[in-house]
């Protein structure tokens, strides 16, 4: 799915409203200012990946933890102030600063006033990373460890049965979890960003997270890319 189509399905379709109210302009005009703005970071951010494997490395992090509830289905976790903490930070790594990213952003619409401007490129930013994560959750679950075999097969129907009661009860407590923990999650870039830094400035950084698929900067941008304004 293209990422203005995921926009636009967010939230029960009420994404533009919800980020509206945050911004200060009605639904249409923050609608029409993200299909300038979203398109536009995501094209820059798919031609950073592609030359800086750390950053690269952090995106394979949050496709790995991303988790049942997706930032796109919540307002918190697209307007909250960690959400534009997270933005903030990942028009710096972008864009090579805040103000560079203003001003790039300011060509893709001329028509959005300053103060909206600044406050939806974040949110805009915040947007784009989530809708990678949305996109690319069949990698996800595609690293995640095989069952063990034998597990399922040999047990008998008894063995099987207390196996799915205890499935079940963990699916519960996973969505209990995730209930209580909606309202904080964000990408959680600005998280992944900090230990990207820390471990370029030390250590070596350990290369699991190319367990996702062996996925490539283009098989994580293929669906957001395909038809950015559709």
């Amino acid at each position: 799915m293209s990422l203005m189509s995921m926009l636009d399905q967010a939230q029960g379709g009420r994404l533009f409203t919800v980020v509206a109210r945050s911004v200060d302009l009605d639904e249409a005009q923050t609608r029409k200012a993200m299909t300038k703005l979203c398109p536009a970071i995501a094209e820059r951010l798919h031609t950073r990946a592609a030359q800086d494997d750390e950053l690269f490395q952090s995106l394979l992090d949050l496709i790995s933890d991303n988790g049942a509830a997706s930032p796109l289905d919540d307002a918190d976790s697209l307007t909250g102030i960690e959400a534009v903490s997270d933005g903030n930070a990942i028009l710096d790594d972008v864009f090579g600063s805040r103000n560079a990213a203003m001003a790039a952003l300011r060509s893709a619409d001329p028509s959005i006033p300053e103060r909206e401007l600044a406050k939806l490129a974040p949110i805009s930013a915040t947007a784009v990373v989530a809708a990678l994560e949305q996109s690319n959750r069949p990698l996800a679950l595609a690293s995640e460890p095989a069952p063990a075999a034998g597990a399922a097969s040999g047990q008998g129907v008894f063995g099987a049965l207390v196996a799915a009661i205890i499935a079940g009860i963990v699916a519960a407590l996973k969505r209990k979890l995730t209930a209580s923990t909606r309202r904080r999650r964000s990408t959680s870039y600005s998280r992944t960003r900090t230990q990207r830094r820390t471990t370029s400035a030390g250590r070596s950084r350990a290369p699991a997270r190319r367990r996702t698929a062996n996925a490539s900067v283009e098989d994580i941008f293929k669906d957001i890319l395909g038809n950015l304004g559709k």
